[in-house]
């Protein structure tokens, strides 16, 4: 997400990222003494460096709501500026930091103790194997290699174990 909103407008990630940016005040006209109605919906009231502003919190606010689901989006319908969207999604996403923690913990112990099931063929073991070394990666924790071989050895190892498995053959 992140590089897609940077390609789309480094302001629009700033202000995703960061928060709003300040609106500039309208500087006073010498012929008259009004200055910009308060009224935030009054756009012809708008100096051009407003509307700039308003417009990129606008972009901001719809990219995040394109991107999602509608099941988030009835999460992150209540809010109105586009840095709380993305803090709301970031926790229902990515969850605390607990979470993660516990997340990549649950997947190391699934890592750790991945056998092949009875009468599971190679191929059926493979997905889920690289589904957990992929998880892993996503959280910033790819599998440490002790060697060259590494996964390769884990899944021979895993191969090894099952009493009924007695040849492994190549299909490449």
């Amino acid at each position: 997400m992140e590089t897609y909103a940077k390609s789309y407008d480094m302001k629009v990630w700033h202000v995703i990222k960061k928060g709003e940016l300040p609106l500039p005040q309208a500087k006073k006209d010498k012929t008259t003494e009004s200055q910009v109605s308060s009224d935030p919906l009054d756009l012809d009231d708008y100096i051009d460096a407003q509307a700039v502003v308003v417009k990129v919190s606008a972009k901001a606010k719809n990219l995040l709501h394109n991107a999602i689901s509608d099941e988030e989006y009835e999460k992150i319908s209540s809010n109105k500026i586009a840095n709380e969207v993305w803090d709301k999604l970031e926790v229902t996403c990515d969850g605390t930091n607990k979470v993660k923690e516990t997340r990549i913990n649950l997947l190391i112990h699934d890592y750790e103790l991945f056998q092949m099931k009875d009468r599971e063929l190679v191929e059926e073991m493979f997905s889920p194997f690289n589904k957990i070394v992929r998880d892993l990666k996503s959280f910033g924790r790819p599998v440490k290699m002790r060697n060259k071989l590494g996964n390769t050895q884990k899944l021979t190892y895993s191969l090894a174990t099952q009493s009924h498995c007695t040849r492994v053959s190549r299909s490449c």
